[in-house]
């Protein structure tokens, strides 16, 4: 099956086969700005009254992609991903469900692409950013507010003192989600 010219036996992928049994399931995919990873949100469904969800699936390589990350404890929301102008960076909006405290917490995964690796940011900002400020030195920019201009409410962040996990454990969400 192809998807904006990435051709991959989506078909596969945990919970794709929903859409089979509901209706109104649907997909989002977006690439970096390069061009070299898509993201895609998929069998996007309403688990609760206007809450609709689905899996996370990323891919590298467009002439034969691979996939290097799919999550699916994880939920995320339809949304385009906020990109690096590099295309390194993805931050994402997701929903996790805590078994223990039984609860939900919305928390932002930054993906670096590049390396494989996540990490989860508290969500309470209304304007994200990533700026690249050096070649090896990129910062997030979070506002509380979405006046960009009220430096009061600015969060800058050194993505390089944030502490990663590799792809391979983004579904053992008891162990990065304390």
């Amino acid at each position: 099956m192809e998807i904006h010219g990435w051709n991959y036996c989506y078909e596969n992928l945990p919970y794709w086969e929903i859409r089979y049994h509901f209706p109104y399931v649907c997909d989002q995919f977006t690439q970096n700005p390069l061009g070299e990873y898509a993201i895609l949100i998929y069998s996007i469904a309403e688990i609760s009254m206007c809450n609709e969800v689905g899996c996370l699936a990323v891919f590298e390589n467009k002439e034969h992609p691979f996939l290097v990350l799919n999550a699916y404890k994880a939920h995320f929301p339809p949304q385009t991903p906020i990109f690096s102008e590099d295309g390194r960076y993805a931050c994402l909006k997701s929903q996790i469900y805590l078994p223990e405290p039984k609860r939900t917490i919305c928390p932002l995964l930054l993906l670096d692409l590049h390396a494989h690796q996540f990490t989860m940011l508290e969500n309470k900002y209304n304007h994200i950013t990533i700026q690249n400020q050096t070649g090896k030195e990129s910062n997030l920019h979070l506002n509380l507010c979405s006046d960009t201009s009220e430096a009061a409410q600015q969060v800058f962040i050194h993505i390089a003192e944030l502490v990663w996990y590799p792809f391979r454990e983004i579904n053992m969400t008891e162990h990065w989600c304390k």
